[in-house]
């Protein structure tokens, strides 16, 4: 297997790399489940079962033809390693790996990690590194984004039709446009939507109750994305917006499922140049 955290690569397929994995160990998820005793009676009552979060561990070998090269080795991946440990409570890196001929990743944060020591063997071109990785979500997801961009039918203006009631516009809401997602693997995935201005009170609805908004406008030059699976919602700047979402939005709740759904996209924009862009990663229960 090969696996990569940022831009630092190491890798079990050969033996001609700065950095080799000698030894890979996914370990099991952690069950957590709130189970009872039943009183005055044998056996238990079976609670909610809930995946927790699992360690990967790695014995890694630095390899070079001098001691130069072995601490430049261990300097990048521990540079990596260390990072994310500047994140902010609540926030996951990606770990990705490939297997099969296919990249996928895991979201976590990196734990333990032993360097070499530079003793004679290091000195001789061959260091050993030792580190885990705490997986926190449970399940694997592509490395790659899929993602459809639906657009909108132009609001029509002008005139007022009865019955009048306030308050009064001579704005009409834009007609939803549909659109057919496909999403492959073997477990439901969260969804990510971006809406991109001009546009007012943007939303997206699937045919099977999900629904995703905010309140509010967008210029022609502004953004605002949703992404459950980071558990953020910001704008085009970066800027927090957990604010501008809509009572109906459960970011718990927009999770795909395998298959076909149909998905209509609409909102107030008299220019029909607004877009809502959907993207995934599939997901799997497996590595």
């Amino acid at each position: 297997m090969r696996f990569k955290l940022g831009a630092v690569e190491f890798t079990g397929e050969t033996r001609n790399t700065p950095l080799m994995v000698r030894e890979f160990t996914p370990g099991g998820a952690d069950l957590r489940d709130d189970d009872a005793e039943l009183a005055q009676r044998d056996g238990i009552l079976p609670g909610a079962d809930l995946l927790g979060g699992r360690m990967w561990a790695w014995d890694i070998s630095a390899r070079g033809d001098n001691l130069t090269d072995v601490l430049q080795a261990n300097a990048a991946l521990e540079g990596a390693w260390r990072t994310p440990t500047r994140l902010q409570p609540g926030a996951n890196v990606p770990l990705s790996y490939m297997i099969d001929g296919r990249w996928r990743r895991v979201y976590g944060r990196p734990r333990r990690y032993s360097g070499i020591v530079p003793d004679h063997i290091a000195i001789a071109g061959i260091g050993h590194i030792v580190c885990d990785f705490q997986v926190n979500d449970p399940l694997h997801y592509d490395e790659d984004e899929t993602s459809v961009t639906l657009t909108i039918v132009p609001a029509t203006t002008g005139g007022l039709e009865a019955p009048l009631a306030a308050p009064l516009s001579t704005v009409r809401s834009s007609a939803p446009r549909a659109g057919l997602i496909t999403v492959t693997g073997d477990s439901p995935t969260p969804l990510k939507v971006t809406f991109h201005g001009p546009i007012s009170n943007p939303w997206v609805r699937s045919t099977a109750g999900m629904e995703v908004g905010i309140t509010g406008s967008l210029a022609y030059d502004e953004s605002i994305t949703v992404d459950p699976l980071a558990g953020t919602v910001t704008r085009q700047d970066g800027a927090p917006a957990n604010g501008r979402l809509t009572r109906k939005t459960r970011l718990s709740n927009t999770r795909l499922q395998p298959g076909a759904t149909e998905f209509t996209f609409g909102g107030t924009d008299a220019t029909g140049t607004a877009t809502a862009t959907l993207s995934w990663r599939n997901a799997y229960y497996s590595i």
